[in-house]
């Protein structure tokens, strides 16, 4: 019924029902032709590992030319860490925007994007402690804080500078909301009444003036490099002398470099050692020293495992999890994790030198790498890595066994694939890749027809001392030499012990 003034109309049943009808009609077709009105995201990556979730970042960075942090932001949903791009936009506009970059994606070796709800996933935040005009202000109070926590909690403390006058103590949870309002409280109750209160900030992977390991596993500072005693007396390799390169392969190798027409500042190092007889096969530039790039990582890995053999650290299955990730993916956040774990990139390579001097040799680690990846202060000599993988095969290094396991995961390589070595190799190795440097240190294993494994090592090492115009074919191209240089000794090897 339909009221008019006092009086009261009946409407027609049927009338009523069309009226109805028409009404849902109208209201579904609506719904049907209107556009979606959520909000939508890019994701990259799902880790349950934060630093692989931060490596993962810098290399999507890096390809499609987007800011971390800013653009790509590292959130939280479930127990996992995302990559995700909020571009906040409509479900058409994300898949167009996942269209265009798929491709480069794919090309690239990476999976494509996902399209996700920007409501399926949380930003995650750190917690600022406290502020001062510098970072001495601060130690007293960090000192303190890390005592009180403990190594589980006081690891995710650091001094970090936030703008050009001002340091902070932060803790650096990668936590959602609620859970750091619950640390912000803890850390609260452990501050002094007249200190400012803990706030929470955006969680952001910012460059640390002094973190937790600046005081785990170091040496003591006062044992400088110039001052450290080397009382290794640990074995060393033999190296024929005068034998340079073997004269049938020299004029192999030097018509290869003058085939691939490598810019004329370009140096070279090249050594191929057999296991089985402790005796050089090649050595040129042996003890010259050249930028080492990801090659330095298995030194790295080293002086940690030298810290869990005197039983200042054990090796749980987070430290196995990033060491994967630091020598089979070659994560750079996984590395610099070790070497703060280490006390930073001096007390990583005064520890080495002290230890193992002789093996190591001039090795510097001077940096921890960049987020770029453009590391190009670490260095190393070939006498230094065949030494170290000499020692290595013959199980005289810490853990050799686990470090062997690492070495040995699927990964790149440029001594097996590409070449005409047998695809049943055993390879263990590493590579080294920036735009200044290609190269690659490792152990290959054959056997010989009685079947006894015939073990050697293989470095070769190309270095220029400019950016390539084309990035793409500058690897090629020196990777191509390195492959060509482990074909030769591959065939060297062969004759020698017989191989299959």
């Amino acid at each position: 019924m339909a009221q008019q003034g006092t009086k009261w109309v009946k409407w027609p049943t049927a009338g009523l029902f069309l009226l109805i009808v028409a009404l849902l009609t109208a209201v579904r077709a609506e719904a049907a032709g209107a556009p979606q009105t959520g909000r939508y995201a890019l994701a990259y990556a799902w880790e349950a590992n934060l630093p692989l979730a931060l490596d993962y970042r810098q290399k999507i960075a890096t390809l499609l030319r987007l800011q971390p942090d800013s653009q790509l932001k590292i959130v939280g949903r479930q127990r996992d860490y995302g990559l995700v791009w909020n571009i906040n936009g409509s479900m058409a506009q994300a898949k167009q925007q996942a269209e265009q970059q798929n491709e480069r994606l794919r090309r690239a070796g990476f999976k494509p994007v996902q399209v996700v709800a920007a409501t399926s996933f949380s930003d995650l935040y750190h917690v600022r402690v406290r502020q001062a005009g510098s970072a001495d202000a601060l130690r007293g109070e960090y000192a303190r804080l890390q005592n009180i926590l403990g190594p589980k909690a006081g690891d995710k403390l650091a001094i970090e500078q936030i703008d050009s006058r001002q340091w902070a103590i932060v803790y650096r949870g990668w936590e959602r909301k609620g859970q750091a309002q619950q640390s912000a409280r803890t850390l609260a109750s452990h501050l002094s009444q007249s200190s400012q209160a803990p706030v929470l900030i955006a969680a952001k992977d910012r460059p640390a003036v002094m973190t937790a390991a600046d005081s785990s596993l170091a040496e003591p500072r006062k044992k400088t490099l110039a001052s450290a005693p080397n009382n290794n007396k640990r074995p060393q390799a033999s190296q024929e002398s005068g034998t340079g390169l073997n004269p049938k392969i020299a004029p192999l190798l030097e018509e290869e470099l003058r085939r691939a027409k490598l810019p004329a500042k370009t140096r070279t190092g090249w050594a191929a050692y057999d296991l089985s007889t402790d005796s050089y096969l090649v050595s040129i530039n042996l003890n010259q020293s050249f930028q080492a790039a990801s090659m330095i990582k298995p030194f790295v890995a080293l002086a940690f495992f030298h810290q869990v053999d005197k039983g200042k650290v054990a090796y749980t299955s987070q430290h196995r999890q990033m060491m994967e990730a630091m020598i089979q993916h070659s994560s750079n956040q996984a590395t610099n994790w070790f070497i703060r774990l280490l006390g930073g990139p001096a007390r990583c390579e005064s520890l080495l030198k002290k230890e193992y001097g002789r093996l190591v040799g001039q090795i510097r680690i001077r940096e921890y790498i960049p987020a770029s990846g453009r590391t190009y202060l670490n260095s190393a000599q070939p006498c230094g890595y065949i030494q170290f993988l000499r020692a290595l095969w013959h199980h005289q290094l810490p853990n050799s066994k686990e470090m062997l396991r690492v070495m040995a995961l699927p990964g790149p390589d440029r001594l097996v694939y590409g070449t005409n070595l047998p695809q049943n190799t055993e390879v263990y190795n590493k590579t080294g890749t920036t735009a200044l440097l290609c190269g690659d240190m490792g152990i290959l294993a054959l056997r010989d027809k009685e079947g006894r494994q015939v073990p050697y090592a293989v470095v070769g090492i190309v270095e220029r001392s400019n950016m390539p115009a084309n990035y793409k074919q500058w690897m090629q191209v020196s990777g191509g030499v390195i492959r060509y240089f482990s074909s030769l000794m591959y065939a060297e090897m062969k004759q020698k012990h017989n191989l299959l």
